[in-house]
């Protein structure tokens, strides 16, 4: 690109090409041969193609200018229309497929008061509009799980003898739904991937549709999803953020290159690099295919009854602040059938495009999974630290087998953990409990170390609910400290104004999150000396926090007595 003055008048839509030996330049600004010839030995082409520019009447620049501008916002009208052209067929495809799972004989979808549109966000695509005026709290689309989701279970079903027995992915429930959906691409464009057992036609005719209605994975158009951002911009993302897009996409990255050595490479007709989809080469079972179904299945997934769920249909509904969370619920002619439920969270005319709630996330989760970040997130300035036991640790064993046993029954610990620091009007930045009673364990030793004995272990978790002693405190304090300021710096490192704008408003978000917890910190810190600490709290339960006297000693005028004791052997005044 070679910016072009003329006078006083800068001329920036100009475009210059550059190849190695020739100077190929935009319309209108072609020199003649024997110019081209004449100047063919310049070290600087540039400096030549602004010499000639320089030449042309100033009128006839500006008409060139005028030119190019109008063919290029010719072109960006065509590509538009071209799009919606596109998803207007798109939608009606998926019209026509979401009629026949509610309108036909055993249909699927037992409550439909929805259809599939374009939605008016245009960064948004697609969405889901009502057929009929509905009243808040209204089922608008009740869909059986079993029959249309996309789960683990069905993807461990699907490549069972496939996968090994015990699979377990760097990217855990998310990754095997990604997989499914990756299969279900290869389904749809022919014989690839793995048949679905049990699957009804109807169904299957059905996912065809959706597939091909989903964002493609060789769009152009991929500032949605941070996943499939370029290099750069995900550098800045990275240094944006206590939450690092890198540790997710390495773990893609692992699991791609494992499923690809182990699983893809053996059967490529059965799982092929690319798939060819409505005449267009995507890729399918490869690294690129597995991270754009990473990407799909993280902004369009539910958790729903302790399982993370994509089910198609559903996940076109879009968010909004105010509205109601899908929920799960019973449906079916005798209510025994457990499935998904959108319901209205407000009444809608039809044709209104409704929305549900993704639910409560900090700002860089909703950015990472869905592409962007609600208003309700900037109230409320969430930042994550993660925090692992020190595997030097001379007692780390005896930790680890705390965390793993002796916490939460339904859910041990491991030994990294992430916590939220949360800054939010009416709070003080106080850290979570639950961090600070890791970080007392985590630095529990020296003359405090008497509480990892075997007679405590039972109790030791909950001892850490409260503070220990107050050099373990001292140590807890400096720890969550020194990494909120090693965020900040890190913060402070990333350049302004570069990379998406989204990431500079959460670098701001995160860091006011930061700063409001080093100020709570920094006034515990100087009142440690008047916590009660687990010494004191334990004498006084035995009731030896008082300080002592003769008068304890002598306990009264009765000589009879011993130390603790209320009346002497045999004293007992009943009357017989």
């Amino acid at each position: 690109m070679v910016t072009i003055r003329s006078n006083a008048t800068l001329v920036s839509c100009c475009v210059v090409w550059i190849t190695i030996g020739t100077v190929t330049m935009a319309e209108g600004f072609t020199p003649s041969s024997s110019r081209m010839k004449d100047h063919s030995n310049l070290q600087n082409p540039s400096a030549f193609v602004e010499s000639q520019i320089r030449s042309a009447p100033a009128e006839r620049r500006i008409q060139h200018c005028l030119t190019w501008k109008k063919q290029q916002c010719t072109r960006s009208t065509q590509l538009f229309a071209e799009v919606a052209s596109s998803l207007e067929t798109t939608v009606q495809c998926l019209d026509a497929a979401c009629t026949k799972l509610t309108t036909e004989k055993n249909s699927i979808v037992k409550v439909c008061k929805v259809k599939p549109a374009i939605s008016e966000d245009k960064s948004r695509r697609l969405g889901l509009v009502v057929t009929q005026s509905v009243s808040k709290g209204d089922a608008l689309l009740s869909i059986p799980y079993k029959d249309m989701e996309l789960t683990t279970d069905l993807a461990l079903q699907t490549f069972a003898g496939i996968l090994p027995d015990k699979y377990d992915g760097w990217t855990g429930d998310t990754g095997l739904i990604a997989l499914a959906l990756l299969n279900e691409l290869a389904q749809s464009s022919g014989e690839a991937g793995v048949p679905v057992k049990d699957r009804v036609p109807m169904v299957k005719k059905f996912l065809q549709t959706w597939v091909a209605s989903l964002p493609s994975p060789v769009d152009d158009d991929k500032s949605q999803y941070p996943l499939l951002w370029s290099e750069e911009d995900q550098e800045i993302l990275q240094s944006s953020s206590t939450s690092k897009i890198y540790r997710i996409l390495d773990d893609i990255e692992e699991d791609a290159i494992w499923l690809e050595e182990n699983v893809f490479a053996k059967d490529r007709a059965k799982f092929p690099e690319t798939v060819n989809l409505d005449g267009v080469s995507v890729p399918c079972f490869s690294l690129a295919g597995f991270t754009w179904a990473m990407a799909m299945v993280q902004s369009r997934s539910f958790f729903l009854d302790k399982t993370l769920r994509l089910i198609p249909f559903l996940d076109m509904v879009n968010h909004a602040d105010d509205a109601e969370e899908i929920r799960s619920g019973t449906m079916g002619t005798f209510g025994t059938i457990k499935g998904a439920v959108l319901v209205a969270g407000k009444s809608y005319k039809a044709g209104e495009e409704v929305f549900c709630s993704y639910g409560p996330k900090s700002a860089i989760d909703y950015l990472i999974e869905h592409g962007f970040v609600p208003d309700q997130c900037w109230r409320t300035k969430v930042s994550e630290l993660t925090f692992e036991l020190d595997p030097e640790d001379r007692f780390y064993d005896d930790k680890l087998d705390i965390l793993e046993f002796e916490t939460y029954d339904s859910a041990p610990m491991d030994p990294t953990q992430s916590f939220d620091l949360v800054a939010a009007p009416g709070q003080d930045g106080e850290p979570d409990p639950s961090l600070v009673q890791f970080m007392r364990l985590c630095y529990l030793g020296g003359t405090d170390a008497f509480l990892l004995e075997s007679i405590f272990r039972k109790d030791v978790w909950g001892f850490m609910s409260m503070p220990v002693s107050e050099q373990n405190e001292m140590k807890v304090v400096n720890a969550i400290s020194e990494a909120c300021e090693t965020a900040l710096k890190e913060f402070d490192e990333c350049p302004d104004k570069e990379g998406p704008e989204i990431c500079q408003r959460v670098r701001d978000s995160e860091r006011a999150a930061l700063d409001k917890t080093l100020s709570f910190l920094k006034r515990e810190k100087e009142a440690l000396d008047l916590k009660e600490y687990y010494q004191e709290r334990r004498l006084k339960d035995l009731g030896l926090d008082s300080d002592w006297s003769p008068e304890d000693e002598m306990m009264g005028e009765d000589m009879d007595l011993g130390y603790g004791q209320t009346r002497a052997p045999g004293g007992a005044d009943y009357d017989w």
